[in-house]
């Protein structure tokens, strides 16, 4: 039964055992469904991801003993990494495209200390890398947005 839960979760609701690019398609679906939810201050967002922080460790870390290190079917940390690229910003179609597209190049590319990152043993290994490409995210997102008229 745990192993099920955490894999229930820990595949972002089995959207991590989508044949190709599952990262790619957990993440599309993240963005999808972050266009429906009410727009919350940066108090909320702050506590939703100091609370999916250690539980998307914890499962990652699971996930892991099941499947293998940085398994293909792990895409939680690909949901933190999103909450981290959309914090305190108010959602609409054009933001979570651009904040979507700008996630999945930094999480693919592996800029410095991202690709450091990955040699990072556990649940912490898996997650650390999206939370750096969500930082990322979120700079360009917002620097894209103060200096452009189209966000």
């Amino acid at each position: 039964m745990k192993k099920r839960v955490i894999t229930f979760l820990g595949s972002f609701f089995y959207t991590g055992f989508f044949p190709f690019a599952p990262a790619t398609f957990a993440t599309l679906v993240w963005a999808i469904c972050y266009l429906f939810i009410p727009p919350a201050g940066w108090i909320f967002h702050l506590i939703a991801l100091l609370v999916m922080l250690p539980i998307s460790i914890y499962i990652s870390d699971a996930m892991e003993e099941y499947f293998g290190h940085d398994a293909s079917v792990i895409v939680i940390d690909e949901f933190v990494g999103m909450q981290v690229t959309f914090f305190a910003i108010v959602p609409s179609p054009l933001t979570v495209l651009v904040g979507f597209l700008l996630f999945r190049i930094f999480d693919i590319a592996k800029p410095f200390p991202i690709d450091r990152s990955q040699k990072i043993r556990g649940g912490y290994g898996v997650v650390i890398d999206d939370v750096i490409a969500g930082l990322y995210s979120y700079i360009m997102l917002n620097i894209i947005m103060k200096y452009s008229n189209i966000l």
